[in-house]
Order: structure tokens, then C-alpha cells, then sequence
């Protein structure tokens, strides 16, 4: 479809109505301590390998020398949604404040809009000029605290605003201006007369606001891996976190995740819609910390043709080599890191 305003249009003229059929795994909890048919102990050695791999992916907060002052290190994150600090007793990633309620509404695997007080805080919509909603984000544990993965078809973002926990006009934390956009380099050319779209991920750095970073502001990151390519075709329970047009805040499912044309995933969640697009694949491991495994788009033009399965492209050692050019830390430095 889709999974963005332009390809929403085309998906409804072809296909009408959207299959609303809910198709899930075993319930599970929502970024929690991963769980599937496997003993725990085995659960528990594959989460901590991965929390790993995700911990080895970002360098050093702060830049060395003369930069350091300019990009302040930004707060340690132990925890999947929580802030800086959290306890070990809430290692399953709910926030310090957060009532009893909204860790339920958190956990719950089957398809739902989160309750504005539920939302994630290191998930966002891309805010068009005039306020038009345009596709989906999320922020990413960085060098300087700026920089957010979503899929390379959203872009270019030109003129928007990425709003952090947006839920029906309401920007309770702020609105951060975007300043430049890193689409893997492979993208354009396997996307061109292709129905499934490879590589279909970038970064992308948004303004400092009030002397603060999106990262410092939300105090609530994901984590990109160090070695995508290395995780297994299983990956158990994965969670979606997306901002759907027709509903007000984020919309979130959690289901297991399945190989499909080769080189990507799929996930059947009901109500990914339009806007979509970018939407986080998260797993959690043994700490809590929130693991990018994917974003929403690439197969079937841009993340799927009907609104109750999605798709992301399988990330790979590029994905490892954009983050570090994003930062400013790979071989050829970039904007982004400016």
C-alpha cells in the first residue's frame, strides 16, 4: 500500500475495504523480557546476546575534542520506555511514573490504540507543513542524541517536524524540526520497477530544541544493533509501534515475526494503515532495552498491500555502516553528524 499518504490512496482505489481480520501469536508481554515457546533459559541467553550486539552498535555519547561542548553526553538509558536510571524491578521497560494501567495497556500482544497517557516516548509522527501527518519514527540511542530510523520511501521530509508521543494534536514533548536525511545509498536503485524494496531504512537528524536533543528531551531511546545480520530468522515476539491516519495516537501489536521473500519479515497486526510507515520493530532483552529490528515498509511497495499484514526489509552490515556515517564516526562523515 502505503504505507504513507501517497500510497494510501492507490491501496484504497485498488483494494477498497481492508481485510480487518486479527491474526495473532500466543499472547505475550508488550517489550517485555522476550518470551516465546522456548525454555526461559534459553529466552534469557538470546536476549542477553542481543542486548549485546545492540549496546556494541553506538560509539562513545559526546564527540572528542572541541564538539563535546556543542553535543553535551546524552542520559544513560537502562530501560525499553522508562528514563535514565530506572530500577532493576522495572528492567521490563515501564516507566518509573507510569500507573499500573498503562504498563496492562503496554503488555497487551493483540492490536490497540494506546491511551494517550500509554504512549511510547521514543516513538513519533512526522508532521508535514500545515500539520498533516506523513509517516512514523523512532529515536534512536546516538552519538548526540539527534538521530531517528524510519523508511527510506518516507522520504524526503522537507519543511516537517518530528513530534515524539503525539497523540490527537498534543506534543507532549515537543516538536523538533527535521534538518537532513540519510537513505541507505542501495535503496533507489533496488527500488526502481520493484514490487518488494530492499535496504528501504534511513536516519534522520532533527534540531536542537531549548539547548536540548530529542534524545535528552524524551529520555527514552531504541537501539540499533551492531550486527543486524547476525540475528536469527527467529526472532520470537517483535512489536509494532505505528501512527495509523484515521486513529489519534500510536497504535501498537505484538505477534512473531516470519521470513518472507528472502530478504525480509513479516508481521500480521490488523489497523497498520496508512501512515505507518517507519514504524519501529522492536524486541526487548533480558535488561529491557528496546532493540530496532526492523522498520515498517519495504516488501509489497513500501510495507504491504493490505492494512492487516506488514513488512520490514531485513537490516544487514549496511544499516551498521549508515548509523556510524549518521554520526559521523563511519569513513565518509555527513550532515547529519553537523
Amino acid at each position: 500500500m502505503r504505507r504513507n499518504a501517497h500510497w494510501g490512496r492507490w491501496a484504497k482505489a485498488v483494494f477498497g475495504t481492508a481485510i480487518g481480520a486479527v491474526l495473532l501469536a500466543t499472547a505475550v508481554g508488550v517489550l517485555t523480557v522476550v518470551r516465546t515457546s522456548e525454555g526461559d533459559e534459553a529466552v534469557a541467553a538470546r536476549a542477553a546476546a542481543l542486548a549485546a550486539s545492540a549496546r556494541a552498535a553506538a560509539p562513545p555519547a559526546g564527540p572528542p575534542g572541541t564538539g563535546a561542548a556543542r553535543y553535551p553526553s546524552a542520559p544513560a538509558v537502562t530501560g525499553l520506555d522508562g528514563g535514565p536510571g530506572l530500577p532493576a524491578h522495572a528492567a521490563d521497560g515501564a516507566r518509573p511514573e507510569q500507573s499500573l494501567s498503562c504498563v496492562a495497556d503496554q503488555r497487551r500482544p493483540e492490536p490497540h490504540d494506546l491511551a494517550s497517557e500509554c504512549g511510547y516516548r521514543a516513538v513519533g509522527v512526522f508532521l508535514r507543513p500545515g500539520g498533516t501527518k506523513s509517516c512514523t519514527a523512532g529515536v534512536v540511542d546516538s552519538r548526540h542524541g539527534d538521530l531517528l530510523v524510519t523508511a527510506a520511501h518516507c522520504l524526503p521530509l522537507d519543511g516537517a517536524s518530528f513530534v515524539p508521543g503525539y497523540h490527537d494534536g498534543a506534543a507532549p514533548y515537543g516538536s523538533w524540526p527535521v534538518l537532513a536525511a540519510l537513505p541507505d545509498p542501495r535503496f533507489a536503485e533496488a527500488q526502481k520497477g520493484a514490487e518488494n524494496w530492499p535496504y528501504d531504512w534511513a536516519f534522520v537528524r532533527v534540531a536542537r530544541v531549548g539547548g536540548k536533543s530529542v534524545q535528552e528531551a524524551v529520555g527514552s531511546v531504541f537501539h540499533v544493533p551492531a550486527h543486524p545480520e547476525r540475528l536469527p530468522a527467529d526472532l520470537g515476539p517483535v512489536t509494532l509501534i505505528g501512527y495509523p491516519h484515521d486513529r489519534p495516537g500510536q497504535h501498537i501489536c505484538t505477534v512473531d515475526s516470519q521470513s518472507a521473500y528472502t530478504d525480509f519479515r513479516q508481521a500480521q497486526c490488523a489497523g497498520f494503515s496508512t501512515g505507518v510507515s517507519g514504524s519501529p520493530w522492536v524486541i526487548s532483552a533480558q535488561e529491557g532495552e528496546g532493540i530496532v529490528v526492523g522498520v515498517l515498509g519495504g516488501a509489497e511497495r513500501g510495507g504491504g498491500l493490505m492494512d492487516d499484514v506488514s513488512y520490514t526489509a531485513r537490516f544487514d552490515e549496511g544499516i551498521t555502516s549508515l548509523f556510524a556515517t549518521a554520526q559521523g564516526t563511519g569513513p565518509g562523515d555527513s550532515l547529519l553528524a553537523r
